[in-house]
């Protein structure tokens, strides 16, 4: 079978594609006659790759292209060097959310996926200089010769682990890259988004219809975040030559669940109050820790569990933080951070470690606003402000005909809701180029004040989502 036989064959894709192979690069799919065929990873884009994409651009997969699922999880190694990329890559996410508030101040509700744009700048890099590759790795913790390889190696990582979970929660995240059919791309790098980042990729007229090709982009965002982010506000005109994408979609229900509560007047942080609908989950053991500064709790994700569950010892924080005899087992779950009378979030956040907190297991309370709120940040300048600079200067190495592009815009479009059921959170990175054990006490968490949340996997302290309550929208 030749190449676009089996790019023919993926176009009759059902939307279910799955992983059984003993390599992370091969996955089998179900063709729509019921027959089941093993493909390469790299093989799965729009675009046969040749050096000129005028060659062979007219070959498309189906438009139903889903990240690929896994039969068992592919986790990332317990070891050193994981431990120390998952540290560093959350505090430039933690770096770049404090920016994001500081800019957007008025906004009730902050809310930022931290991995979907790592991921997103960490497969940018492979189209920097070596200047603009340099400032991206070395923002996000990455200091070695082999910094770029690193990189990708890591995200590479980070996407199998994300997307082999077999929790009870669904979780997926997916790249993308959309190229100027009429020009001509590195190979190499080219490669490196089907080999290490999974990506899509595919050909669009950006030159003579770019609305036809961002509306091709918004149904791939769409597709990827079960429709929460459907319509990304891209500056994408006939100068843009590239678009790289990732997304990220969560969605989990409680292990314990609230219930609802009555409205309850909660006092921003300029001091005007608003009745807001609350919600609240009562006498229940959850994963506390308490300073003279502030309360937080850790609120697990998976299949609903009855209170008298035994919850079962597991193994030890990657964080290499202080962990009870006891902890949930759950992957994910929601850090809620609520300073205490007295403080601001604004004196807390800029030193708090979301992945190395000294839980223990206590018997408490916790009453909450529900919430929903979608919106989107320009992110040009906050990365500036993290010494990435070049990259809208010169990015020489995706496009390598006509004048050398560089990023005019880099965004991030966001989704949230959070209510008794559970969570559902999405983001969109786009970037565009082109020119131009514990003594058994209650405690009660009452967030009628400003409070921040972030969505972690547990096992590694890897953030996914991070946010910022402080006023009814």
């Amino acid at each position: 079978m030749n190449r676009k036989q089996i790019i023919t064959g993926l176009s009759f894709l059902t939307f279910c594609v799955a992983s059984i192979a003993d390599t992370p690069r091969s996955m089998q799919v179900w063709l729509k006659s019921g027959e089941q065929k093993v493909f390469d990873l790299t093989e799965v884009d729009s675009v046969t790759f040749v050096e000129n994409f005028e060659e062979d651009s007219q070959v498309s997969l189906t438009e139903n292209t889903f990240p690929p699922i896994f039969e068992k999880p592919c986790p990332l190694e317990v070891s050193s060097t994981e431990k120390s990329f998952v540290k560093t890559t959350n505090e430039f996410g933690q770096k770049c959310f404090s920016l994001i508030c500081t800019e957007n101040s008025r906004e009730p509700i902050k809310f930022f996926s931290p991995i979907s744009l790592n991921m997103a700048l960490g497969y940018c890099a492979n189209g920097a200089t070596n200047q603009g590759a340099k400032e991206i790795a070395y923002a996000m913790g990455f200091t070695s010769d082999n910094a770029l390889s690193d990189m990708n190696d890591f995200f590479q990582k980070v996407y199998l682990s994300i997307n082999s979970n077999v929790d009870s929660v669904e979780i997926h995240t997916a790249n993308a890259l959309w190229l100027n059919e009429k020009s001509v791309a590195n190979k190499r790098v080219v490669n490196i988004a089907r080999e290490k980042y999974y990506s899509t990729v595919r050909t669009l007229n950006f030159l003579e219809d770019p609305k036809g090709s961002l509306d091709t982009i918004n149904h791939w965002a769409s597709l990827m975040t079960n429709d929460r982010i459907n319509d990304l506000d891209l500056k994408i005109d006939d100068h843009t030559r590239f678009v790289i994408n990732n997304a990220c979609y969560f969605k989990g229900d409680w292990v314990q669940q609230f219930s609802p509560y009555e409205k309850v007047l909660f006092t921003g942080a300029d001091g005007k109050s608003d009745s807001t609908d609350f919600m609240r989950i009562v006498n229940t053991q959850m994963e506390y820790s308490e300073t003279d500064d502030y309360q937080v709790v850790k609120l697990d994700y998976g299949k609903h569990l009855p209170k008298d569950t035994v919850i079962q010892d597991s193994e030890s924080s990657w964080s290499g933080a202080t962990r009870p005899a006891k902890v949930s087992s759950s992957a994910y779950s929601m850090v809620l951070l609520l300073p205490k009378s007295g403080h601001s979030l604004g004196e807390i956040l800029p030193t708090f470690k979301w992945d190395e907190i000294p839980f223990s297991f206590m018997e408490g309370n916790v009453y909450m606003p529900k919430f929903q709120a979608n919106g989107g940040y320009e992110l040009d300048e906050i990365l500036k402000k993290l010494s990435i600079g070049e990259i809208f200067n010169e990015f020489p190495n995706i496009v390598i005909s006509g004048p050398t592009p560089f990023i005019t815009q880099v965004r991030q479009d966001f989704f949230v809701n959070v209510d008794e059921i559970g969570t559902e959170a999405a983001a969109v990175t786009s970037i565009v180029g082109g020119w131009g054990g514990a003594v058994m006490k209650t405690f009660t968490m009452f967030c009628d004040r400003p409070f921040a949340f972030a969505i972690r996997e547990n096992k590694s302290g890897l953030l996914l989502f991070m946010g910022e309550y402080d006023a009814v929208p």
